[in-house]
């Protein structure tokens, strides 16, 4: 039986903040000869893989090919949603659940309140489809980790520009 080496070995294929950008990387394998077998070493004639759970935004692009399977990500961003924002306006509090929700007539933010989520991990299922008719396996683990940088520079704008006002 011949033994199949896949490059990275399988495990943690990355561990990144979500700030990270321009993410690259190229997963195959390849069949080790072994010199005294009597029958020929099987080829890889083709790859699968399945990310899950599927993230909830298009940040992680998984494409196959004859060489292998590719991950990419242009940015990590976008995974880590917000559990809400209180805002002044008109003499009440008023909630919303997005900040494309938060009308400029807003006159304060009130409170913001991140998603308390700290990571996300996704699972990338690889198989290396074998000319003798047989796959071979393997799983990599590809964790993204909350930085709250963005929703702190985000409240940071909203709450400038209703101190800030632009003068008309």
């Amino acid at each position: 039986m011949a033994e199949v080496v896949w490059s990275p070995a399988p495990g943690v294929l990355f561990e990144e903040p979500e700030t990270a950008r321009g993410l690259s990387f190229h997963i195959s394998c390849s069949v080790v000869v072994d010199p005294v077998a009597l029958e020929p070493a099987p080829t890889v004639t083709g790859y699968r893989a399945a990310l899950t759970p599927e993230p909830g935004a298009p940040v992680l692009q998984v494409s196959v090919s004859a060489s292998g399977i590719n991950v990419t990500s242009a940015a990590l961003a976008g995974l880590f949603g917000i559990e809400f924002i209180d805002y002044w306006i008109d003499g009440r509090v008023v909630q919303v659940k997005r900040w494309e929700d938060l009308p400029e007539a807003a006159q304060e933010v009130v409170e913001f309140r991140p998603s308390r989520t700290s990571q996300k991990t996704y699972t990338l299922s690889a198989a290396a489809l074998l000319s003798d008719g047989t796959e071979s396996r393997a799983g990599y683990q590809c964790t993204i980790q909350q930085d709250w940088t963005a929703g702190r520079d985000r409240l940071r704008r909203e709450v400038d520009a209703r101190r800030n006002p632009p003068r008309r």
